[in-house]
């Protein structure tokens, strides 16, 4: 993450430190929704735990954030219906990243574009109802869980994940509402859970790395994967292969269909079906 230069705190009011062992200190921000058409959030997390779900209609956003006072700088600012939020980068090496978090809650009531970059987290986003025209999600070495629990208002014009040394699992992507999903995965393990209800066909495009691959497909979607790359096992459970593509039985005749380009190098990669 770069380095920030400076502190502000919109609608922020800055608490005792929670822990004078661990030299923590504690900032609250949060902010009502007023004729905003639109909110951009970006944030940057360095370690700990983050978590994020929605809020309500009326606000806009609010949060509560835990830090290493020694060691980061928090940011929060807020112009222009832009939200940045997270930690400036201190010095991680030796230090017990336990004690940090950082929770956000995001009003349901104004689309967003989300940009969310974090290292060595233990990361639970919920993003289900929340009113996403784009998003964007970069990982380090850490354990993420993101959930779509209720469909998205808007239609997600693109939705991009990065994912580094690290778990990613993503439950309920039928409610995203995109057309297009672009995965990246590095050196992990990455579930990818496609139920929930899909307003239109979806393409899929995964490039892994030396990682494991789970794709739960719920059993009513017709299903396509061309598969790239080499010296990668395939479990095609329920797929009927032909040439470089696999297909489910019901492909022809489904009424909502997932296309999945995968391109993979060393690892495993398997097929689920699951109701839903």
């Amino acid at each position: 993450m770069p380095r920030r230069a400076a502190l502000a705190l919109a609608a922020a009011v800055a608490l005792p430190a929670a822990s004078a062992a661990q030299d923590l200190s504690t900032v609250a921000f949060s902010r009502q929704r007023t004729a905003e058409a639109l909110l951009r959030v970006d944030l940057e997390y360095g370690g700990g735990t983050l978590q994020i779900a929605p809020g309500t209609d009326e606000m806009l956003y609010s949060g509560r954030m835990r830090f290493d006072a020694e060691m980061f700088q928090p940011v929060v600012r807020y112009a222009n219906s832009r939200l940045e939020v997270g930690l400036d980068r201190g010095r991680l090496r030796g230090r017990n990243l336990r004690g940090q978090s950082l929770d956000i809650t995001l009003g349901t009531g104004v689309p967003m574009e989300v940009e969310l970059r974090f290292g060595a987290a233990e990361a639970d986003l919920e993003l289900g109802g929340l009113r996403i025209r784009s998003a964007r999600i970069s990982t380090g070495a850490s354990n993420t869980a993101l959930r779509f629990s209720e469909p998205n208002p808007e239609a997600c014009q693109s939705f991009t994940v990065e994912v580094g040394a690290a778990r990613f699992e993503a439950t309920g992507l039928g409610n995203l509402n995109s057309e297009r999903l672009t995965v990246s995965g590095g050196v992990g393990e990455v579930i990818l859970d496609f139920t929930g209800t899909l307003r239109a066909d979806m393409i899929a495009d995964i490039d892994m790395g030396l990682g494991a691959l789970t794709l739960r497909v719920p059993r009513s979607l017709g299903v396509r994967v061309h598969k790239g790359g080499i010296l990668t096992g395939f479990d095609s459970q329920g797929l009927v292969r032909q040439g470089n593509e696999y297909v489910s039985p019901g492909w022809a005749n489904a009424a909502r269909k997932l296309t999945i380009h995968l391109d993979a190098a060393l690892g495993s990669i398997r097929v689920a079906w699951v109701d839903g």
